[in-house]
């Protein structure tokens, strides 16, 4: 699903090319935060464009695994990566508490 938020914008599609619904939140702050269910394990492609144009490294690759313990959803959170990494602001990776 493609989702526009002022000059942002996220479309988010599994391997197979289904394409997956995605919440796009501005923070307020110069920052955004996507929201999304993953419908299955396996490799997603995150596309993310500013002002029409791909952002360095987009689209992202996000891959989700079966978890090997019970992990309790609710205490996931995704954070912002160090930029140099990825040279872009606006990627994210998920950590567990």
């Amino acid at each position: 699903m493609w989702v526009h938020a002022g000059a942002v914008s996220v479309t988010l599609t599994t391997e197979t090319g289904e394409v997956i619904p995605v919440r796009l939140v501005d923070n307020h702050d110069g920052t955004y935060r996507v929201e999304f269910e993953a419908t299955s394990v396996g490799q997603y492609n995150t596309a993310v464009t500013f002002a029409g144009q791909l952002t360095p490294a987009s689209p992202y690759k996000i891959t989700v695994q079966q978890p090997t313990l019970a992990v309790d959803a609710s205490k996931v959170r995704i954070t912002s990566l160090p930029e140099s990494k990825t040279h872009s602001p606006l990627s994210t990776a998920a950590c567990c508490y």
